[in-house]
């Protein structure tokens, strides 16, 4: 078969045909002896965290899908939709929860907007940490195609830049490793920022309460006034809020300025390292490198020297679209039904399963 794999799924099952010990008569595929189904934590269609876990006594559906998918994903969906219109007494005693297997794409406010569209109500879940994502792939032993998923997550390795402006308008800024969690946060504050970026990253004098930043002390004419990087308009914006009580996340930076000073003298919240400008925003802003530079695969936000030629993606398309393109080729999966001990008790491999027998086997387990 001919063309890209853009986004092949494998599951490995270590399905072995027959029943377990139980009254129960299922039609899918069984585990003789059921494992124990990993937990997860990420984040549906509403930003709300989810957890298998939250689920404890309940059945639970679990599918991996991606909205872009346009024929094996919209399929099972659909066969989602219909057994979940179909559970009848056995609602309450069953969840259905849908696992992106293309997260750059299959964002919060991309699911939300699409599952509206469909009219799913359960939920669907992600991740812009690739850590996170891939721990679940492959606790499920769900196999994405590297290729395809190296160019979708963003690398872990991010930054977020603290920057200060002084009265004189000279400026200078700390890029600091965002260390990143489930929670999205990179640190647990914006104190615990400042205090990292500039006495630990940048060892300059530090004590905002006295109003001290390296050489530079607030008087009677001038103070320091904290600005956020907006990076949907590339501009620094004053705000009101105490550091303190800022989340950092790996799409914020930040600014002490002065206020006697010009604020356009201030370096922007990201720059690519002064040889390009920064595309899209969150865990999705990439850098537009000048010609002669190219974006570095090790960091989306920076560009590193090419050969002289333009570099690719310079043409200000997408530079996900390549890798994120035509999907040339489906892919195989496997939805699992959990039972309330949250263990592994059935799969439907691919889709070509009759959608009741599989509404059967669910109502079954959920009166075991």
């Amino acid at each position: 078969m001919e063309g890209k794999i853009i986004a092949t799924l494998v599951s490995i099952l270590l399905l072995i045909p027959g029943c377990v010990e139980s009254d129960l008569e299922l039609i899918g595929q069984e585990y003789r002896d059921p494992p124990e189904a990993p937990d997860f934590t990420l984040k549906n269609q509403r930003g709300e965290e989810v957890s298998l876990s939250d689920y404890e006594g309940k059945v639970v559906i679990v599918a991996f899908i991606y909205t872009s998918c346009p024929d094996v994903c919209l399929i099972i969906s659909a066969n989602l939709d219909y057994v979940q219109e179909n559970l009848g007494e056995s609602s309450e005693k069953v969840e259905i929860l849908s696992i992106t297997i293309d997260p750059a794409r299959d964002t919060v406010p991309h699911l939300y907007e699409w599952t509206n569209t469909m009219g799913y109500e359960w939920d669907h879940l992600t991740s812009d940490r690739a850590s996170s994502i891939r721990a679940v792939w492959d606790n499920w032993n769900v196999v994405v195609d590297a290729e395809h998923i190296a160019n979708s997550l963003p690398p872990e390795d991010t930054t977020v830049r603290f920057a200060v402006l002084n009265p004189d308008n000279s400026s200078f800024v700390t890029d600091n490793l965002c260390g990143g969690s489930q929670s999205q946060r990179c640190y647990s504050n914006g104190s615990e920022f400042a205090e990292y970026a500039f006495r630990e990253n940048a060892n300059i004098t530090y004590d905002i309460s006295e109003g001290v930043i390296g050489e530079w002390r607030s008087n009677d004419s001038w103070t320091w006034l904290l600005h956020s990087w907006d990076s949907e308009n590339e501009v620094w914006t004053q705000v009101s809020t105490e550091l303190g009580n800022l989340n950092v996340a790996f799409d914020t930076h930040l600014a002490w300025v002065a206020s006697n000073a010009n604020l356009s003298n201030l370096a922007p919240g990201v720059d690519c390292n002064g040889k390009g400008w920064v595309m899209g925003t969150g865990s999705s802003a990439h850098c537009m490198c000048d010609e002669g530079w190219e974006r570095s695969d090790e960091d989306w936000l920076s560009c590193v020297s090419g050969d002289g030629t333009e570099p690719e993606h310079s043409n200000g398309t997408d530079p996900h679209e390549e890798s994120l393109g035509e999907y040339e080729v489906g892919h195989s999966t496997v939805t699992f039904i959990v039972d309330k001990n949250h263990r592994k008790r059935v799969a439907y491999s691919g889709i070509n399963w009759n959608v009741d027998d599989f509404l059967h086997d669910v109502k079954e387990l959920s009166e075991e």
